[in-house]
């Protein structure tokens, strides 16, 4: 595999107090990594050095491609823009040298895409939390990166921008990015990761992805299907005649179960299915 970016023995310090030791590993072109650590692990600070917005106290970081293009999503975008949406994107396409044409026709894509369109003529700072994190993750992408940088990408977005949001890493990489991500609790990135890294107190270890959480497949009946996309748990829906199939980790299975009975549907079966390559294709 070809090499994008390569950390060797990164080391981060802020006053007395050392965040990252002695980190290296490399983010190979076209594929999905993962960094993986709880709160406060140093997951945030490797994003920022990799995306050159920080300073390693100590290491090498080398890109490999010459004037790499980099989108990057911080957790949280500035919420205090007086901008709309439709302004500040089209501000940062035009410092980017996005001609005027491709670039009102992409942010009008992308804002549509999002359901962000009808939010338009909001300033930023009026904005949800979610709606703003749709906008930091549209200046990323108005121009195709060739290394995509997300950092908790999933905090405060609905189902909906959810499930876009996969479905945008996916023609991304199809294009030939590469994508650098974090992520905490969140499951809804797991069928598309290819390297995963475990962060422990600015400890870096590979992980293994090999052990894939098994899949419940519950069908049911008489139950409302927007009512079930509403649901963050549900990986992937499937309509088959008076059937409705739901896609659920083991652990939430029950959950999902006592809540299709409480909307007094009724469940014809359960079972374990594995996690196939098939399976991961529908969900992203």
């Amino acid at each position: 595999m070809n090499r994008l970016v390569e950390l060797e023995h990164i080391s981060k310090a802020y006053a007395n107090k050392s965040i990252l030791h002695d980190v290296s590993f490399t983010i190979f072109k076209n594929q999905v990594t993962a960094i993986l650590g709880g709160n406060g692990a140093g997951k945030s600070t490797i994003l920022r050095i990799v995306a050159g917005l920080e300073r390693p106290s100590s290491g090498k970081i080398t890109y490999f491609s010459k004037g790499l293009k980099i989108g990057y999503i911080p957790e949280r975008f500035p919420k205090h823009l007086r901008f709309t949406p439709g302004e500040y994107l089209s501000y940062v396409g035009k410092v980017s040298g996005i001609p005027d044409a491709e670039l009102k026709k992409t942010i009008a894509h992308f804002l549509q895409r999002f359901q962000l369109d009808k939010w338009n003529r909001q300033r930023i700072m009026n904005l949800s939390k979610g709606n703003i994190q749709k906008v930091g993750i549209i200046q990323a992408i108005l121009q195709t990166p060739e290394l995509l940088i997300l950092d908790e990408p999933v905090s405060g977005l609905d189902l909906h921008a959810q499930k876009e949001l996969l479905a945008v890493i996916k023609e991304l990489k199809e294009q030939g990015t590469s994508i650098l991500l974090t992520y905490h609790e969140s499951t809804v990135f797991k069928p598309i990761i290819e390297t995963a890294y475990y962060l422990d107190k600015g400890f870096i270890a590979k992980a293994d992805l090999t052990k894939r959480e098994p899949i419940k497949l519950l069908e049911v009946k008489q139950i409302d299907e927007s009512r079930v996309k509403q649901w963050d748990e549900v990986l992937y829906t499937e309509r088959k005649a008076d059937r409705l199939l739901l896609y659920v980790h083991v652990e939430h299975s029950d959950r999902i179960l006592f809540r299709v009975l409480q909307l007094k549907g009724s469940i014809d079966r359960v079972i374990t299915i594995d996690h196939t390559e098939k399976f991961n294709n529908k969900y992203i």
